[in-house]
């Protein structure tokens, strides 16, 4: 964001500017008093969650003290350098791959190695430790982050690595999406349910293929809800490399809440399991279940999403199948009951 876009952005009220945005994305204005979509709960998390549980969470630092102390048995990259002042750094020290980003941003990181000079770090990070353009559109928490570079190992030295990103409510995983190919034109994303089963569903990236889930899956699962305990909502960000899970972020605004889901149901599903619904008899009457896939391995060895994964929904027709098939091999270890 140019400074002097987010000079004008900042008398604006947040309220008003989220709502404004809201609606450009949407093409709806969302309702934040009372939220009923995931979209919804976010942007009220954004403009009244000023919580110390919330407050660190965007500082990336922090967040690896909490894995390294809540989870212990899963590994924490390590911190090999920070600071303000690239000068004050020795690359020579540096292993043969490492990755460098903000403290305080996302989507922002370079991938360095014994090539790499501090010339081009200087290039590569100007503007880094600017306050986050986020700030500016309410994204609280990115404020509190400290404003600094950090170093870290490359995960895998350099092989590329699949990115597991939880969806955890109340403490319960309910839904997770892989990532593949991040920071590439290559990028995909598949969605699965808690048993993994892939869902015919999108959040705005392509989607991939299905592949069967990690033999440790149900240690992932356990490192995602033991970190995600104790918010409403939290997105944990892992990684798997030769079964050994290592962990990636916590992200408490995933998109900064922007990017639609589709179906368009899914969003109403979310904000369900945020409000703190979990069986279909506790479900307001608008507000969808979203799979019901009990039988879904066909005598072929996939998952006909076509047929199992159904909307429930008195209000719109539209949404009460999702149409798609996904294949996939019938093979469920790793898979958690």
């Amino acid at each position: 964001m140019h400074p002097s876009v987010r000079r004008l952005l900042t008398p604006v009220p947040d309220p008003i500017l989220r709502q404004i945005m809201y609606r450009r994305r949407f093409g709806r204005w969302g309702n934040f008093k009372k939220p009923s979509r995931f979209t919804e709960f976010l942007t009220r998390r954004m403009l009244q969650d000023r919580s110390p549980e919330i407050a660190w969470t965007c500082d990336k630092r922090s967040m690896k003290d909490c894995a390294a102390e809540r989870a212990p048995w899963i590994n924490v990259p390590e911190t090999l350098w920070h600071g303000t002042d690239l000068n004050e750094l020795d690359l020579s020290t540096l292993p043969d791959h490492w990755v460098i980003k903000p403290n305080h941003q996302c989507k922002a990181v370079y991938f360095g190695d014994r090539s790499t000079t501090l010339a081009d770090l200087r290039r590569v990070t100007k503007g880094w430790l600017r306050p986050y353009d986020r700030i500016a559109v309410g994204e609280w928490a990115y404020g509190q982050a400290r404003r600094e570079l950090i170093i870290e190992p490359r995960i895998g030295d350099g092989a590329p690595l699949i990115d597991y990103k939880f969806y955890v409510f109340h403490g319960q995983l309910k839904i997770l999406h892989t990532d593949v190919g991040r920071f590439t034109d290559d990028f995909t994303e598949v969605f699965y349910n808690r048993e993994w089963e892939p869902l015919d569903m999108t959040n705005e990236a392509p989607i991939g293929a299905a592949v069967p889930p990690p033999k440790n899956f149900g240690e992932m699962v356990r490192a995602a809800e033991t970190l995600g305990a104790g918010y409403d909502f939290m997105r944990v960000d892992l990684y798997n490399l030769d079964g050994e899970v290592w962990f990636g972020e916590l992200t408490p605004y995933p998109s900064g809440g922007m990017d639609p889901f589709n179906p368009d149901a899914v969003d109403l599903q979310l904000g369900a399991w945020w409000a703190g619904f979990d069986t279909v008899k506790e479900y307001p009457a608008e507000l969808p279940r979203i799979i019901n896939a009990a039988n879904a391995v066909s005598s072929a060895g996939t998952v006909d999403l076509h047929h199992t994964v159904i909307f429930h929904s008195a209000t719109d027709p539209a949404d009460l199948v999702v149409p798609g098939r996904l294949p996939v091999p019938a093979e469920k270890e790793g898979a958690v009951p």
